[in-house]
């Protein structure tokens, strides 16, 4: 299991550099013996990959002629003195078929990943599974297992995603690819960092390599003893929704936020983790998105009502969710399905607006009406919480998407200009790795 790095590979180069660093001979062969092609033969056209990058490393475009250098054999008994060896000799290929898949194969990526997400790993090289040590499962999810792992190229620390395909289904492999898009796109201090992928040109598998981190917020809060205090939670909340108008002003949505997807390092540094559910969007363009994302307690109910138009406002709700979480010290709507879900929700928020209603269009969401009138309690609920947290959740928890506001103007919320203020992450506690995986463990134990 190995990572990319920022290991890069130029089509110019092919010969030279389209493969990785510790290749085979007659990997390194086959570059060398690529002949003359025939354009016209088996080329196939491309599929379009789903919600293309459009900000992703430059397209290794290749030209309508390619120059591919083929090396000479070396004659036997050449005479040291004699005259200096005439460079390698360069073929005019008039057009090489799918070219950008002949390149990634080269390279060392499998065809079954090429075929369909070769936007994915454009310019990156695989890293090869021998050049990491695997140590021990730190967490697992419907399509994916992750493993602590020491990077023995650099003596790092990291944490390898395991991804699962069913049958190598080409529709699960542009799934995965998506995420992986979405990774190459951000780049922020408060967005988990994908540093490469792991693979080889007959693996089946793969791998993608993250920078580790110690905890997650779902297993510090589990922990017992363990209560933040409000200084700690402005500081986590500030990095969560800074990291959120990153990824939205990028074009992302995360569609997952949760803590255990929050992820902690023994710095007190917040980083947003797993986009296995986040998409591209355009705000200024009607989108039809699946509702069929976001973990049951997180979801807006837009979602629950079956809204397939939506944007940043759903993550919005998810990071209120949070808020509301970290100082209270318990999910704050622990539903069992979608119905009961959406009764917690206008129990707390209140009913939605006629207005509301009209706006999703959706023939089910009659179904859900509730028969009364809720009255919103936030605020009596939730009455222990400063003034300054409660304006602020109050906004997260609109039941009315448009009234949500930003990840932008959260941060600019009196809760983070008022006192006490966030504190900084290098002073906050220090705790035992902890993560939702090991709170899942301890449970099962005790009911044993």
């Amino acid at each position: 299991m190995g990572c990319v790095g920022s290991k890069q590979f130029h089509g110019a180069n092919l010969h030279k550099s389209a493969r990785p660093p510790s290749s085979t001979s007659n990997h390194s062969d086959s570059l060398r013996h690529l002949a003359t092609y025939d354009s016209t033969k088996g080329q196939e056209e491309e599929e379009p990959e789903e919600a293309a990058d459009s900000t992703a490393a430059t397209p290794l475009a290749l030209p309508d002629q390619v120059l591919i250098v083929t090396d000479k054999e070396e004659a036997p008994g050449v005479d040291a003195n004699a005259a200096p060896e005439p460079k390698p000799k360069l073929s005019l290929v008039a057009h090489v078929p799918n070219g950008v898949d002949w390149e990634h194969v080269a390279a060392g990526w499998p065809r079954w990943l090429t075929q369909v997400a070769t936007e994915a790993v454009r310019g990156w090289l695989p890293r090869k599974s021998d050049s990491f040590h695997k140590l021990h499962k730190i967490g697992e999810g419907t399509y994916s297992s992750v493993y602590k792992a020491h990077d023995l190229e650099n003596g790092k620390v990291v944490a390898l995603k395991k991804v699962r395909f069913a049958n190598m289904d080409p529709e699960s492999v542009r799934f995965m690819a998506r995420e992986i898009h979405v990774l190459r796109r951000l780049d922020h201090p408060h967005v988990v960092k994908l540093e490469g992928l792991v693979t080889s040109h007959m693996s089946s598998s793969l791998y993608l390599v993250f920078e580790y981190m110690e905890h997650d917020l779902a297993g510090l809060a589990a922990t017992p003893g363990i209560k933040f205090t409000e200084p700690q939670v402005k500081c986590y909340m500030q990095q969560l929704l800074s990291g959120l108008d990153h990824c939205h002003s990028h074009g992302v949505l995360h569609r997952d936020i949760k803590g255990a997807n929050l992820l902690l390092d023994n710095n007190g540094t917040l980083k947003i983790a797993d986009f296995g559910l986040a998409t591209f969007f355009n705000p200024n363009q009607k989108q039809h998105l699946t509702s069929r994302v976001v973990t049951l307690w997180y979801r807006p109910p837009e979602l629950l009502l079956g809204a397939t138009n939506y944007g940043a406002a759903v993550d919005l709700w998810s990071a209120g969710c949070i808020l509301a979480e970290l100082l209270s010290g318990r999910p704050i709507m622990p539903g069992r399905t979608e119905v009961e879900q959406l009764h917690k929700i206008f129990k707390l928020c209140g009913s939605p607006s006629e207005e509301f209603w009209a706006s999703l269009k959706l023939s089910r969401a009659t179904v859900f009406k509730p028969q009364h009138l809720y009255h919103r309690c936030v605020n009596n609920v939730y009455k222990g919480f400063s003034s300054s947290a409660l304006e602020l959740l109050d906004q997260l928890l609109a039941v009315d998407p448009a009234s949500r506001g930003t990840a932008a103007s959260a941060l600019e919320s009196e809760f983070f200009t008022t006192k006490p203020h966030a504190c900084d992450p290098s002073s906050l506690p220090k705790y035992p790795p902890s993560k939702e995986y090991d709170a899942k463990l301890r449970d099962e134990e005790t009911r044993r």
